[in-house]
């Protein structure tokens, strides 16, 4: 009978280990990050907010201005960070996340985005939706040669 304890430990064992080996953990800071992707009416941000919501997934800053996973993948909507970016100027401020391992087609679905966006220069579908009179969010579908299989992006217009 010592083989059912056995049997036990190791059916806990990859339970315990089986999502960290096969996806990266989402660190508690993404909860702030995927808030501001969600552009809900009313929402704002400045750029120094921002930056520290990607600081705080556990993104880092590189040369050129771009965000980028500083050790270990970031999880967020399914998949995995590629890169991020922030922009705030005048007139428009966005923050852009691209995504791998994420189907843009299904997270379109998931937050109520249908509307393509006819404008969007991809192989694939491209989703877009005004929140508000401001607020505008996109779901845009990857692009291979770039690197990332879809891309969210939470546009703020004055």
């Amino acid at each position: 009978m010592r083989t059912a304890p056995t049997v036990f430990a190791l059916a806990l064992a990859a339970l315990v280990a089986g999502p960290a080996a096969h996806a990266a953990i989402a660190p508690p800071g993404t909860a702030t990050l995927e808030a501001l992707l969600a552009c809900k009416a009313g929402s704002n941000f400045s750029a120094a907010e921002a930056i520290d919501a990607l600081q705080a997934a556990g993104l880092a800053k590189k040369p050129g201005g771009t965000f980028e996973p500083e050790s270990s993948p970031v999880a967020l909507f399914g998949g995995t960070i590629s890169s991020a970016d922030v922009n705030v100027a005048a007139g428009e401020k966005s923050i852009f996340v691209y995504l791998n391992g994420v189907d843009s087609q299904r997270l379109a679905k998931s937050w109520s985005v249908t509307t393509v966006n006819e404008h969007a220069n991809t192989e694939a579908p491209s989703y877009v939706k005004a929140i508000d009179k401001r607020h505008t969010l996109h779901v845009i579908a990857g692009d291979d040669y770039e690197g990332y299989s879809a891309a969210v992006k939470c546009q703020i217009t004055p």
